[in-house]
């Protein structure tokens, strides 16, 4: 809503509301009197200002000349010519009344010139004045203040305190509730205004105090804006709780939760509000309610009647005496009556000579209680039986009780016969009387039965250990007894033998074994070359080596995932593709077809247009013929690699592939077939070249091998390792489903998925000229036949 000025006589014959900034004078003012304007009314927020012109003209305010802006305050009277504007503010809103003066303006103060800046108005208080005590001269002469000293002392300080009110801004500080006392601090000065305090910018400190509060202590920073307002609460002071139980002593109390100490308690110091109080003491119910703490240091009593939840319990037995305990507390000897809480208590009877007896009861608070009594039954006596080695049988007087270690409870004060049995030991028997609760252990260590075996063993420094402990070496002759004995040989670079046998006394035995070698010396055992199931294989070590290739090789595809791989096995691998001749032992009608005019299915040539599947049921006809287990099996009509692995021949692995093609001489990679970079060298291999121009879309320029399409494997040279045709000639099947493999950590005998349509194809063809192709690490996939792939067999070599 919009803030007018409301003008009217003196006598209130007339009224109107004008809009800020108003016009002292001029046609438009409601002024006559005044021809020209010689100020303006304005409106800063709710606050109302006084505006002379420039040069001042004929205007006071209460009776001093204006030559700057000031505000205005309720009751401040404005003299312009004949007119006497009174100005009030209050709830109706700003209200200028008008009184004509015929008088005119009051004759400025000879003191202030006209000319000079007035600060606002002020009250102005006296001053006490004592003039300093001067020191006649030689010619005694007193000096007297005159009105014109004190006019222009008077001046001075109204001065400063106008220039104090300019730079002072009107503050309010709230404090809830209302303090007893209050004192604001900071500055030269600080002027109480009504509700609100006039502060210079700058920080302020505020303290305040109240009966049962805690004094208040607080900065507050004032800045340059128009109004401010800072609120500050009083913090009630706590109250104090004290618990009353009617005399009850030793009574746990908790206050929300938390332990407070027994009674008798002194009274708690709480906050101000509702706590929750809990009290439970032996032999009376718990107890429990809400309670108001008033704070302000009031003393509030909270009276707690705790009701008593015991009953008189009797107990007795046959016979007397028995020590009776309750929750495992010894309260007294049958017979027996004692006080004891509501609830549920586990009781138990003891007494020597005599098995205890226990049961449970339920205590009702202010219901006497008889236990029913109790008969206790002589106790038997206890062995603890232990026997040398364990696990011996025992019987006593003839009857099975278990075997050793355990605990037997005989009848008291008669003798009993004690028998053990172990297999391959003597037996041993125990004759045992024991009194009335008595406890006994006994150790029985029994003789073995001993048989002798003979160790022959090869290599004969072999270590010979018996059940984890070594017993000796070849030649030597053991004497065990006749009980199973788990033998383990071993040898470093030998598999371990384990074998089980019982000596049996009387009849001596003989243990022979060879070890099998293993690792390097397993390797160096191998033929270098075999042949079998009509192919020749090349044996092959593991190693350790990188698959795919970097990011920035050109030709690489996204395929070839760079990871670190491990062959820990060796394996054989054919010297040479597997040719139509040797395919067809097994697939009589298959024809390999030709290309263009260039015929693929001569018996020489490499067997091409066969699936996947083909050429691992090819592998499993070749481990029937020699009697292996076959490395593929049916699975939901397709075929998968066995699990476990066969001894069977099989396809190589990728990774099997990759370790023959290249790294066939240890760590250094072969980029391609021939060497480490481009051009091809010269008759390196069967690859698409000049002519197969006629023939391929796409040529390697200026190489010539002079074979269009496939040629007998073995017509190129061979790797370092001796193995044909893995580049050029036909691109082979692998183990492998296909899929993109994930990169970083280390692979050991990677094998692929176990399931899928796709399957690795590896090595480049006669129809490959491609730099992508070329590569070693290059890596193609498919489902179905093609004229350019073939495959080579692999096996373990066991």
């Amino acid at each position: 809503m919009t803030l007018r000025l409301k003008i009217e006589d003196a006598d209130g014959a007339s009224a109107r509301a004008l809009e800020f900034p108003v016009a002292l004078g001029g046609p438009a003012s409601g002024l006559p009197e005044l021809g020209v304007p010689v100020g303006w009314l304005g409106l800063d927020g709710s606050e109302v200002f006084v505006q002379p012109v420039d040069p001042p003209a004929d205007l006071a305010c209460n009776g001093i000349p204006l030559s700057a802006s000031r505000w205005l305050r309720d009751g401040d009277v404005l003299r312009a010519g004949p007119l006497r504007l009174t100005f009030r503010s209050g709830p109706g809103g700003p209200t200028l009344r008008i009184a004509r003066d015929p008088g005119g303006l009051v004759t400025p103060s000879p003191f202030l010139p006209h000319s000079a800046p007035v600060a606002p108005a002020a009250l102005i208080r006296p001053v006490e004045f004592r003039p300093r005590a001067l020191t006649p001269p030689a010619r005694p002469r007193s000096w007297r203040p005159t009105t014109t000293h004190f006019v222009m002392l008077a001046l001075v300080l109204l001065v400063a305190l106008g220039a104090f009110v300019l730079s002072g801004r009107a503050v309010e500080v709230r404090i809830e509730p209302a303090p007893d006392a209050m004192a604001v601090r900071g500055g030269l000065l600080n002027l109480p205004l009504g509700g609100r305090y006039l502060l210079r910018p700058g920080p302020h400190t505020v303290s305040a105090s109240k009966a049962g509060h805690r004094p208040l202590e607080a900065s507050f920073e004032v800045t340059d804006a128009a109004a401010q307002s800072f609120s500050f609460r009083l913090e009630l002071l706590p109250g104090r709780l004290a618990i009353d139980t009617g005399g009850v002593a030793g009574a746990r109390v908790e206050v929300d939760g938390r332990q407070v100490g027994a009674t008798p308690l002194a009274a708690i110091e709480l906050a101000a509000g509702e706590h929750a109080v809990a009290i439970q003491a032996e032999g009376y119910a718990p107890f429990s309610a809400r309670t108001n703490v008033r704070g302000a240091g009031e003393l509030d009593t909270l009276k707690a009647a705790l009701v008593p939840d015991r009953a008189a319990v009797s107990f007795d037995s046959e016979p007397r005496g028995a020590v009776v305990h309750v929750d495992g507390r010894a309260v007294g000897t049958t017979p027996l009556t004692v006080d004891l809480s509501a609830g549920s208590r586990e009781v138990r009877w003891a007494l020597a000579g005599y098995r205890g007896a226990s049961r449970t009861i339920e205590v009702i608070a202010n219901e006497p209680l008889q236990v029913p009594l109790v008969r206790l039954s002589v106790a038997a006596g206890r062995l603890k039986l232990a026997s040398e080695p364990t696990g011996a049988s025992v019987a006593v007087d003839g009857a099975f009780r278990g075997r050793t270690p355990l605990e037997l409870e005989l009848a008291p004060d008669r003798d009993h016969a004690l028998k053990l049995s172990l297999q391959a030991h003597e037996p041993a028997t125990l004759g045992m009387r024991l009194g009335r609760g008595e406890e006994r252990s006994e150790t029985v260590t029994l003789k073995p039965l001993l048989g002798e075996v003979t160790l022959d063993v090869r290599p004969p420094d072999a270590e010979v250990l018996v059940n984890g402990t070594p017993q000796g070496r070849s030649g030597e002759t053991l004497r065990l007894p006749a009980s199973p004995q788990e033998f383990e040989i071993r040898r470093e670079g030998y598999a371990p033998h384990r074998a089980t046998l019982t000596p049996r006394p009387g009849f001596p035995q003989a243990l022979r074994v060879t070890l099998t070698a293993t690792g390097p010396l397993a390797e160096a055992a191998k033929p270098a070359q075999v042949r079998g199931a009509g192919h020749e294989l090349k044996l092959v070590t593991g190693a350790r080596f990188t698959m795919g290739a970097s990011r920035r090789e050109p030709g690489r595809r996204a395929n070839e995932v760079q990871r670190d791989v491990e062959i820990t096995r060796p394996f054989y691998i054919g010297l040479e593709e597997v040719t139509n001749g040797e395919f067809r032992r097994f697939r009589a009608n298959h024809s390999s077809g030709a290309v263009d005019r260039y015929s693929l299915d001569t018996d020489d040539l490499p067997v091409v247009r066969v699936t996947w599947e083909d050429a691992a049921l090819y592998c499993n006809w070749l481990s029937q013929q020699e009697g292996r287990a076959p490395a593929y099996v049916r699975k939901g009509g397709g075929l998968v690699a066995a699990t476990p692995a066969t001894n069977g021949y099989r396809l190589p692995t990728e990774a099997e592939w990759t370790r023959a093609a290249r790294y066939p001489q240890g760590p250094t990679a072969l980029k391609y077939p021939w060497g480490p970079a481009l051009p091809v060298a010269a008759r390196s291999g069967n690859y698409a070249d000049e002519s197969a121009r006629a023939l391929l879309p796409a040529v390697i320029a200026g190489y010539d091998d002079g074979a269009p399409a496939t040629v007998p494997p073995g017509r190129f040279a061979p790797n370092p390792l001796g193995l044909f045709d893995l580049g050029g000639n036909v691109a082979e099947w692998v183990h492998d489903v296909y899929a993109i493999p994930a990169e970083g950590g280390l692979e050991r005998d990677p094998t692929g998925p176990a399931e899928g349509a796709l399957h690795v194809i590896k090595g480049s063809s006669f129809m490959h000229a491609t730099v992508t192709e070329l590569r070693t690490s290059f890596r193609d996939y498919s489902a179905t036949a093609r004229p350019d792939v073939g495959f080579r067999v692999a096996r373990p070599a066991e």
